[in-house]
């Protein structure tokens, strides 16, 4: 009995015994610390990789709707918490060769990264004087459009313009007609095999609200912004309803995925529409002088207006 006191009461086991017991809960808290930070560190990167897909999507379709023949080229991802931020480069297909012509940024997740962009987009023209244009970070005149259902005071051509220009270049023009034509209704059938075509989103109030500011405000700042004016493109040399459905039904897709309001309502206008009865209101065109003329000449176009110009070769 009395060892049995002297081991119970003996200091140094039980200095040794206490000491034994802090490091098996110091292990185990360092175990459980780092399980934590890899199990946070796994959602981390699952809620990124999931919020990063997302985002990529809806911006790329948001680039694709908003300027005609451009794709996202290049992405450069940086991980933060529970999302991160994309720089982007936007690339546009000039035919022969596909060109960079802006760059930009955007955050996604649950918390976004938060990112300062300083700049302002550039524009020429005084009011009254001329048109007053927009130009992308390339230095490319933005193409604006004129909608067939709006009188406008004046419109623009460029026709002279590129026939002032070199013969050896690819010149992106955007054409804007005279009514809007139904698929099987429009009066063209061979053209440059890279075209682009404007479809009709626009409802009866928004037509009206263009035609009211047509009315009210100065001419030179009178058109359709590229941005705003949405389609979708095709690669063929001949006028194909079957591709032309095609290419609309992938266009509908794009207006659901992009997060754009304007193009959520766009998505609502159409959706319940058949093909047959889309309207097309115009179209953007890639070609040399030559293969370009014919759409010049044709009776259906109102406005011509230059966009990018590359070398043919």
């Amino acid at each position: 009995m009395k060892e049995w006191n002297d081991d119970l009461f003996d200091e140094a086991k039980i200095k040794k015994a206490v000491n034994k017991g802090k490091r098996k809960t110091f292990f185990k808290m360092i175990t459980i610390a780092v399980l934590v930070f890899l199990l946070l560190n796994v959602l981390n990167f699952v809620a990124y990789l999931y919020f990063s897909q997302r985002a990529f999507k809806q911006m790329d379709a948001s680039v694709r709707l908003s300027t005609p023949n451009a794709y996202i080229s290049h992405v450069v991802e940086s991980v933060g918490i529970l999302g991160g931020q994309a720089q982007y480069k936007v690339k546009k297909d000039m035919k022969h060769k596909a060109v960079a012509i802006e760059q930009s940024q955007y955050s996604f997740g649950l918390i976004p990264s938060l990112s300062i962009s300083r700049g302002a987009g550039g524009s020429i023209g005084v009011t009254g004087e001329d048109w007053q244009l927009s130009y992308k970070d390339n230095g490319w005149q933005e193409l604006i459009f004129f909608h067939p259902s709006v009188t406008y005071k004046q419109y623009k051509n460029d026709e002279t313009l590129i026939q002032e220009l070199g013969d050896d270049h690819i010149y992106e023009v955007a054409f804007s007609f005279d009514k809007p034509y139904k698929p099987s209704d429009l009066p063209i059938f061979e053209f440059p095999a890279m075209s682009w075509f404007w479809i009709n989103t626009y409802d009866d109030e928004a037509v009206k609200s263009l035609q009211q500011h047509a009315n009210e405000t100065d001419w030179s700042a009178n058109f359709i912004r590229e941005r705003e004016a949405l389609g979708f493109s095709q690669n063929a040399p001949s006028y194909s309803i079957s591709s032309l459905e095609f290419g609309y039904e992938s266009f509908l897709n794009l207006l659901q995925t992009s997060n754009w309001t304007e193009h959520k309502n766009a998505y609502k206008i159409l959706k319940d529409k058949d093909f047959e009865d889309i309207e097309i209101l115009g179209m953007v065109l890639y070609g040399t002088k030559e293969e370009l003329q014919k759409m010049f000449d044709h009776p259906i176009v109102k406005a011509a207006s230059l966009g990018g110009v590359v070398d043919h070769y």
